[in-house]
């Protein structure tokens, strides 16, 4: 009961079920129709395999002990009359005609087959769609009672349009609150991150953009390094050779000498060869000033400017050098991930702050919204309970009850969670005792409880099918009797299976099938059988005195028909 079935107005049912191997049956067919059926037989003769094989037509877990001994498959087939089109179902498996078709096979090898409407299907898929039309409830299912998310989903279930609105809208903001929640650690857990992994980031990062560390960069320093200081000692002994020739500001070169020397011996010459002597001196003199002139621009750019270069290209590369040492890189890839993340992280750091800063502002005025809307639940809860508490006191009286009361007290969670703030605990109390149903109820109370509770609920919580195994355990006499007319109002709202050894249930049933054990060739096997007019009076009789041909127990059987045919014609729908 932790999720709302189908409305009451589509009227699905359990139409048709095959049975093949399933515990002590070989092979069974059974008819259903809507309404109550009751299904009975000895102790043994193979009731809970019926249970078994409907669990697994409803897609519960499967184990090789449910297949018959000796045989190496098990199979079951159900049809359920339905035009409910099933969420989450592509279109070729869903009903068609009116009819959902389901098949569940179980191999003593493990593999195990589903099929809807003739299709292989994962076993979730088909789990999913069958348990919308079949919900089953031992002896045990009242234990749902003491789950308290269940126990919420029921009083939610009870506040009509308002309060349905009213969750879905704080399970959206809850999420989106969560999701701010999730960022907001996010962003802190990447800062915390970043703030480790680059701890001397501060210092790196500026050395980072002014060395510019690119792939090969070392190497590509090293090599112009050395051919700058070999261009270098090429034009400092250029240099040197040239200050030789031309001389410096103060004293006189080699070329100035020779100037004075040739002139002097111009001197001497004759007249007639001086002129001839200082012309060629002249054109000389001008072929060294072009030598000179010519290695000048041969040496480029001057040993100053050299070597201020090379000084320039060993700083960055004792930067590059000095920014490996601080990254702590052992290679040159090392050092360019480490630079390319220290850079990117730190500006994300920087911009991270608005961001966080937003973020914070979000998540509060989510939690703000999330906080509001948990107090107006409450208040729908609250009224909600009061109305199913009322329901469901009403209903103890015609459950042999008398002097029981319920209640639905609410305890204030100390976190706000999806579907509010409030736990929820359902109590049973009397002129004596008190207490949560888990502390105090029987098995018998818890019984009836449960039913008083599907009787209350709104009949969108009711599944289709609804198959009940011995919930009358623990109950006798009266309170037993009452539980019957219960469910009996209960097929009214839904179809209703009931494995039972009380006959005064059974003959409350609009159908009744017996499961008998008989003894064949291949070993003892379990027959389903209907029964109608007196095959039913004496298996009433055999659950009444267990003699079916007792004289005095068939009387007694035939009047508990006939009562249960007079409340019929009192209460025809």
């Amino acid at each position: 009961m932790s999720e709302a079935f189908a409305a009451p107005e589509d009227r699905s049912t359990l139409k048709d079920l095959a049975i093949r191997n399933v515990g002590g049956v070989s092979r069974c067919e059974l008819s259903l129709k809507s309404g109550f059926t009751v299904i009975t037989g000895e102790s043994g003769a193979g009731k809970s395999s019926i249970v078994r094989a409907i669990e697994l037509a409803a897609g519960k877990r499967a184990q090789s002990s449910f297949i018959r001994a000796g045989e190496e498959e098990a199979s079951v087939d159900a049809v359920f009359a339905t035009d409910t089109r099933l969420p989450g179902l592509d279109d070729e498996l869903q009903p068609v005609e009116g009819s959902f078709f389901a098949k569940r096979a179980l191999s003593r090898s493990g593999r195990g087959r589903a099929s809807l409407q003739g299709v292989s299907v994962p076993l979730n898929i088909y789990s999913s769609s069958t348990s919308h039309f079949i919900h089953i409830q031992s002896q045990f299912a009242q234990m749902e009672l003491l789950d308290t998310d269940r126990q919420l989903a029921m009083v939610d279930s009870c506040g009509g349009t308002e309060l349905a609105a009213l969750l879905r809208e704080l399970r959206e903001v809850f999420a989106q609150a969560r999701q701010k929640e999730r960022e907001l650690k996010d962003i802190a857990d990447r800062r915390a991150e970043i703030e480790q992994k680059y701890a001397n980031a501060a210092e790196v990062v500026p050395l980072v953009k002014k060395v510019n560390p690119t792939e090969g960069l070392e190497a590509s320093l090293d090599r112009e390094i050395d051919a700058l200081s070999r261009r270098l000692a090429a034009a400092s002994k250029v240099a040197q050779n040239l200050d030789r020739l031309s001389g410096g500001l103060s004293e006189q070169g080699l070329l100035d000498e020779l100037e004075g020397v040739c002139e002097a011996l111009i001197d001497c010459t004759p007249p007639e060869v001086a002129g001839e002597c200082t012309r060629l001196l002249r054109e000389g003199m001008q072929s060294f000033h072009d030598l000179v002139e010519a290695a000048l621009r041969q040496t480029g750019r001057s040993p100053d400017a050299l070597a201020q270069e090379i000084e320039e290209l060993e700083g960055r590369r004792g930067e590059l050098r000095r920014l490996r040492r601080l990254a702590g890189a052992k290679s040159e890839d090392e050092l360019l991930a480490w630079c390319a993340g220290a850079v990117e992280g730190l500006s994300w750091l920087e911009e991270s702050y608005d961001r966080l800063e937003q973020v914070t502002r979000e998540a509060r005025e989510l939690r703000r919204q999330a906080s509001h809307l948990a107090l107006s639940i409450r208040e729908y809860r609250k009224r909600a309970a009061s109305e199913l508490g009322e329901r469901v006191n009403a209903l103890f009286a015609d459950l042999a009850m008398d002097g029981i009361g319920f209640a639905i007290t609410f305890v204030e969670l100390p976190r706000l969670r999806r579907d509010g703030a409030d736990g929820v605990e359902f109590t049973l109390f009397t002129s004596k005792r008190s207490g949560r149903v888990d502390k105090i109820a029987s098995g018998g109370e818890l019984s009836r409880l449960l039913l008083a509770l599907q009787l209350s609920l709104p009949d969108e919580w009711l599944p289709p099918t609804l198959v009940f195994d011995e919930v009358e355990a623990g109950l006798g006499g009266r309170a037993a009797v009452l539980s019957g007319l219960k469910l009996q109002e209960l097929s009214q709202k839904c179809q209703v299976l009931l494995v039972t050894h009380e006959a005064s249930i059974a003959a409350l049933g609009d159908e009744h099938c017996v499961v008998r054990k008989i003894t064949r060739e291949g070993g003892p096997e379990s027959l389903v059988l209907k029964v109608e007019g007196e095959d039913r009076v004496r298996e009433l009789a055999r659950m009444l005195s267990g003699n079916p041909d007792l004289p005095e127990a068939q009387d007694h059987a035939r009047k508990l028909l006939e009562e249960a045919q007079n409340l019929r014609r009192a209460d025809p729908a």
